[in-house]
């Protein structure tokens, strides 16, 4: 019996023992052996993709999973991921096999489909942030413009006493720099003269490419965010509520990769109504703070704790609003009631010194996320709010870091 019948038998048959979904075996270089569609086959694989690259059918905001395929083939370890969707939840797992007489590894990909129940956590979630904003008398927070928040209210000799600590930790224990400048130092001391030529160990060279390429992403970032800080208004266009639902449901499939890092998970609310509702916004730079705030609630956030985001509706404006849990309770000392939260957006502040740099997908690190997200929307005359919330999510009295995002409804 050939390996290809071999394998076409196992593939059958295990496909057959198993519920209803997307089934399709892979060769290690990721092409299509034997391939088994669900009932609805969104992904439009049959026995045609047979021989074809399984990149070929993966939507545009499932491309992570190219990266996933190659961890899976090296590590020999399973990936599983879980999308939630407006009507049901979407479950992709990639899992290596082996046969007994071959070398050769495979890969098994699967989505399931399963129908999601009304997420009875994020309706609570919801209710208890409307109970606590009405009850706190909706207090308005001026937002000032960045370059002059350092003269608007609030006490911000704290700002101004670790602008400078703040920015030698973002430096020295984020970017790679510090390490960079001791490799250096190492290389100078390590090097041996042979004629016109000096040796270096290979370690040495290679901490030297590592840090310098830490240090090359340091430079592009700072580059960036010059270029946000110092552009003028970009041009913007008509958004529906549900197309900006939907660019958020895509980043939070685009960072699910990460949520495994600290076991964390995403609850999006659906859109009860005014789903046509319009907004004006530039849809690029609004999806590049989505994401950053999406990262910095990761981040920042406790092991095993869900990240709540909210749509919200009341009189001529909309609301997004996510939640997270606090993992510094150091958070708690700033006083929001007397706008003292505004330090946090303040280029280079940290509430600590810890910098996680798990977060791969991170575009703005060094203390800038905040800042740029508040330029990026002020340009499109949209208002960011930060605050702690009182609830009882957990069934027990606790504080929420809410993200409240603000824009004008328009006709």
């Amino acid at each position: 019996m050939s390996t290809d019948t071999t394998i076409k038998d196992f593939a059958n048959a295990l496909f057959s023992s198993l519920p209803n979904g997307n089934y399709v075996l892979l060769s290690e270089n990721g092409n299509v052996l034997e391939a088994v569609p669900s009932k609805s086959n969104p992904w439009g694989i049959d026995q045609s993709s047979i021989g074809k690259s399984f990149q070929d059918f993966l939507p545009e905001s499932f491309a992570s999973l190219k990266e996933s395929f190659t961890q899976v083939i090296g590590s020999g370890t399973s990936f599983v991921a879980r999308y939630s969707f407006p009507k049901f939840q979407l479950v992709i797992q990639l899992a290596p096999c082996v046969f007994p007489s071959q070398s050769e590894k495979f890969v098994l990909f699967s989505a399931l489909e399963t129908e999601e129940e009304p997420d009875r956590d994020l309706l609570e979630v919801e209710r208890s942030v409307i109970q606590y904003e009405e009850n706190l008398h909706k207090e308005i927070i001026k937002i000032f413009n960045w370059r002059h928040e350092i003269e608007g209210k609030g006490n911000h000799r704290d700002w101004m006493e670790k602008a400078l600590p703040n920015l030698n930790t973002s430096l020295m224990q984020g970017s790679g720099l510090g390490a960079l400048v001791t490799t250096v130092g190492s290389l100078l001391r390590k090097a041996k003269k042979e004629g016109n030529h000096h040796i270096i160990p290979s370690t040495i060279y290679e901490l030297l490419e590592e840090n310098f390429s830490s240090t090359k992403k340091l430079v592009q970032t700072l580059a960036e965010a010059q270029i946000v800080f110092e552009g003028s208004a970009a041009k913007t266009e008509t958004t529906t509520l549900k197309d900006f639902r939907n660019m958020i449901q895509e980043e939070v499939t685009y960072l699910s990769d990460m949520t495994t890092i600290k076991n964390q998970k995403f609850h999006i609310s659906n859109l009860q109504s005014g789903a046509e509702s319009k907004f004006q916004s530039h849809f690029k730079l609004l999806r590049t703070a989505i994401r950053e705030l999406l990262i910095n609630a990761m981040k920042y956030g406790p092991e095993s704790s869900s990240i709540y985001i909210l749509f919200m509706k009341v009189g001529e404006k909309l609301s997004l609003k996510i939640l997270n849990a606090p993992m510094d309770q150091s958070i708690q000392q700033i006083d929001f009631k007397k706008s003292e939260e505004i330090i946090l957006f303040q280029p280079f502040y940290r509430v600590n010194k810890y910098v996680d740099e798990r977060f791969s997908k991170e575009e703005f690190g060094l203390g800038l996320g905040l800042p740029i997200v508040k330029k990026i929307l002020e340009d499109m005359n949209a208002k960011i709010y930060l605050n702690l919330l009182d609830s009882n999510i957990y069934n027990e009295q606790s504080s929420e870091v809410s993200v409240t995002l603000e824009f004008d409804i328009v006709p």
